[in-house]
């Protein structure tokens, strides 16, 4: 299910946070996010499921912007606002991974990575501003692969056309996208190991469209015959260009510079003045609630 926080641009009083989930979640959410957390003048959110109807026939371009988002930071913001501006998407859907086994250092749960996308979202943007945040991966006991993960929103959003956003630092010579994996879900128990996963990262490559974000150090070659230098990688990649004589704005700061910080002896007590100014202050607020990172 997809939701987005709704938030009221004027707010006299600042009420209860509640979030409408299915089942058990809603209990857990409830004491993930209290009331309290709002004491910073977050203002009063309302959810509800947001719906993908347009109103004219067009086909709606969508980018996936996937990560841990450990946590959102104003880079991520940043970046997220400028595909919109480029035009090469409709809109942009911010996709937290949801459990990752196979990263032991990501230990923030996947519900507090969502909300902390939701509270960032609905506290830098306009209700109006088209960011969303999706949950389809946070609800899962695993994190999905990225050819499943795509599949089951292209399952669940027939006549969207779904691009897949990634830097120029995943197109470089020890990087081979073509190699991804995905869960064989024929495997059985007591069938080999090895055949557990399944290599889709060529259907990837064929069936959905990827938005390229140049990254500092991490050049892509060009040549006559392909002047883009992305035809060698797949024949549904184009860079992200920003209209008219805009710039692109980018930053270098990472979920882990923030994390570090946090780590500090000045943080202790729950004094975050060394991540102030990085991320959303609702975000700050929602840390420091939480007690993650630096506890």
């Amino acid at each position: 299910m997809f939701r987005r926080v709704w938030r009221t641009p004027y707010v006299r009083h600042v009420r209860n946070l509640s979030i409408v989930a299915e089942g058990s979640k809603a209990s857990r959410v409830a004491a993930v996010v209290p009331a309290t957390f709002l004491a910073a003048g977050l203002g009063s959110f309302l959810v509800s499921d947001f719906k993908a109807a347009r109103t004219d026939s067009s086909v709606k371009r969508v980018a996936i912007y996937g990560g841990a988002f450990d946590p959102p930071t104003n880079s991520h913001m940043t970046c997220a606002s400028e595909i919109v501006h480029s035009g090469c998407a409709d809109e942009v859907w911010l996709v937290p991974c949801g459990p990752r086994p196979d990263k032991p250092k990501l230990k923030t749960p996947a519900l507090d990575r969502y909300c902390m996308c939701q509270v960032a979202v609905n506290t830098v943007f306009s209700p109006e501003f088209p960011i969303r945040v999706s949950d389809i991966d946070t609800r899962r006991e695993m994190a999905a692969f990225t050819y499943d993960l795509l599949c089951s929103l292209r399952d669940e959003h027939p006549g969207v056309q779904f691009t897949f956003v990634i830097g120029s630092d995943w197109l470089q010579p020890d990087t081979n996208i073509a190699s991804w994996q995905s869960l064989n879900f024929d495997w059985k128990p007591g069938m080999p190991e090895k055949d557990k996963f399944i290599v889709t990262g060529d259907k990837l490559l064929r069936e959905f469209e990827f938005l390229v974000i140049p990254r500092p150090g991490f050049d892509v070659p060009r040549t006559a015959a392909d002047p883009t230098g992305l035809k060698a990688f797949g024949p549904r990649l184009q860079w992200m260009k920003m209209p008219e004589d805009f710039h692109f704005i980018e930053g270098n700061l990472s979920s882990t510079e923030i994390r570090t910080r946090t780590r500090v002896e000045s943080c202790k007590g729950g004094n975050l003045q060394p991540i102030e100014g990085l991320i959303p202050p609702g975000v700050l607020s929602y840390i420091r609630r939480r007690e993650l990172y630096y506890k």
